[in-house]
């Protein structure tokens, strides 16, 4: 049985005891690698000993985890080491832009794409945003009763760990297998490079957050290979 490397992201996240819960259930399941992006107090950064305190009431058994938890800006940042990334959702407040995979096979997908896979998880209000999925390969879904939709953060945490770390992969079909993704840095290289480009020479209605979406979905889905990759790189300058 197989693991993949897998970086717990949330975004967001407004209560510490959601992400003491959350390092918990990491840990149960044997992982390590929590970051915060966007974290929704202003004064996190700040106030860093405050809310690593407060998260140690519910992070029983997995104060080493929230002691390496980093702070980032935003999902870019935050996912900077991934070679891929999901998002989490149960759908119910978004019609989904991306492919839709269920969440038994979200270790399959991770070990796929090879290097470090990061999981988004939502904020207690709104959970992930089309702009958040935006970033991402394909959203999985956590199936809920349409009475009762939304999970608490540090459950969907513990549930995305077990099928995770419980699933027993089956090996890559022979023959030609597709491009992998971009790394996610250089996604959102390309894609800032990209937009760059349009709203020179385009003008400002390439500046639109709408637009960066659809860069960063064509991106994901061409699965450029090497060469393409290096061709762009000389096309944008890079």
């Amino acid at each position: 049985m197989t693991q993949p490397r897998i970086k717990f992201i949330l975004v967001r996240p407004r209560n510490p005891d959601n992400i003491g819960a959350a390092a918990r259930a990491m840990a149960n399941f044997g992982f390590t690698d929590l970051a915060l992006a966007g974290a929704f107090a202003s004064d996190w950064a700040e106030a860093e000993a405050c809310w690593r305190a407060e998260a140690s009431v519910s992070a029983i058994g997995a104060m080493e985890i929230i002691e390496k938890t980093r702070l980032y800006a935003d999902i870019p940042s935050a996912a900077a080491d991934c070679s891929v990334l999901f998002g989490t959702s149960s759908l119910h407040r978004l019609k989904p832009d991306r492919d839709v995979r269920p969440l038994s096979e979200a270790a399959a997908l991770a070990a796929a794409a090879g290097g470090k896979a990061g999981i988004l998880f939502g904020g207690e209000k709104t959970g992930l945003t089309k702009e958040d999925l935006s970033h991402c390969s394909a959203i999985l879904n956590i199936p809920t009763r349409p009475a009762q939709p939304s999970m608490n953060l540090g459950q969907a945490v513990a549930v995305a760990a077990y099928e995770l770390s419980g699933a027993r992969l089956k090996p890559p079909p022979a023959g030609r297998q597709a491009a992998p993704p971009l790394p996610q840095a250089e996604l959102e290289r390309f894609a800032d490079a990209i937009l760059a480009r349009l709203v020179k020479e385009g003008g400002r209605y390439w500046a639109g957050e709408a637009q960066a979406r659809a860069v960063r979905r064509g991106l994901i889905d061409a699965r450029l290979t090497r060469d393409a990759r290096s061709a762009l790189k000389i096309l944008l300058k890079e």
